[in-house]
């Protein structure tokens, strides 16, 4: 705020006159119900401030008020703003945003002692340090968590359809916003997984994974998952089961940090099992080719199968 600003403002609350401190207070006056309702922290004391000020503006009484009053007011509304403000910033937590690139992998570490690998395209945002109950995070992608063990401070990620709450474990969530379903795999521990969408809740165990399908905002649970083939992405294998050309598409080009296009549109209603381990980019569009029964040529540093 500008130095003749604060002077103002200054002046008007100490109770010396000022035609444009009183502009100021008008308005706030003005807009009185916007400033409350967006303090989320207003205690008792506050929300009866609150209400006694709209009465006097509904009974249109502000004309009438004595300056000393008007001074009051205004110092008491300042008072409340101060102490929402240093409230809020005593306990706002720093929060960071890890990206990793197309084709890459990457690991980070949290400072609860949280073990993360990212998947290529993924992106984590977190806090620099836990504080409050929960730990927190917010994925955008793929990753495979090895969470430090806390009893007293459940850790949830969330992610566009999902929130995943365990307390110590390790497990992998895939959480693409350009897939149709999103899946968490459990490796070790217990997890729970609940829908945004419709509040429905499942608890997963090793060997278990629950996928959530955006065509009907199901969650579905899967046994029997090799529990070592959980995140083979971290070796550089890419598993298919079931999945949609389009999918598969997206997949390589993350993997690869390269561009498919898919011309002929029919072959977007295919879907693909399959398992590829360490091989370069030529040779699993030639075998997803294979299998789709198309070719591929190369223009333009484009892949195009037709």
């Amino acid at each position: 705020m500008p130095e003749n600003s604060n002077n103002e403002i200054k002046n008007f609350l100490e109770g010396k006159y000022s035609p444009k401190g009183q502009e100021m207070w008008n308005k706030w006056y003005d807009r009185t119900d916007d400033f409350f309702d967006n303090m989320e922290m207003v205690q008792s004391d506050r929300s009866k401030l609150k209400k006694e000020l709209r009465q006097i503006k509904s009974a249109h009484k502000v004309i009438a008020l004595p300056y000393k009053n008007w001074v009051i007011a205004a110092s008491l509304v300042l008072l409340i703003g101060l102490s929402v403000f240093f409230y809020q910033t005593s306990n706002a937590v720093e929060s960071k945003q890890f990206a990793v690139k197309l084709g890459e992998h990457a690991k980070i570490e949290l400072s609860d002692g949280t073990q993360i690998w990212l998947n290529a395209g993924s992106v984590l945002k977190y806090p620099k340090e836990f504080k409050g109950d929960t730990r927190e995070v917010y994925l955008s992608g793929e990753a495979f968590f090895d969470v430090a063990k806390d009893k007293k401070h459940p850790f949830i990620i969330h992610t566009n359809k999902m929130d995943t709450k365990v307390l110590g474990t390790s497990f992998n969530v895939q959480a693409y916003p350009d897939q149709t379903t999103q899946e968490v795999s459990v490796a070790t521990g217990r997890v729970n997984v609940k829908s945004t969408v419709t509040e429905e809740n499942v608890y997963v165990t090793p060997g278990q994974k629950v996928i959530f399908k955006s065509q009907d905002n199901k969650l579905q649970a899967f046994k029997d998952i090799p529990v070592n083939a959980i995140s083979l992405w971290r070796k550089n294998i890419m598993v298919f089961e079931e999945t949609p050309l389009p999918e598969v598409v997206a997949t390589i080009n993350r993997n690869y940090n390269i561009s498919i296009e898919v011309k002929n549109k029919n072959l977007n209603a295919l879907k693909i099992s399959a398992y590829f381990k360490e091989l370069p980019a030529d040779q699993v569009i030639g075998l997803v080719c294979n299998i789709i029964n198309a070719q591929y040529k190369m223009d333009s540093g484009v892949y195009k199968i037709e």
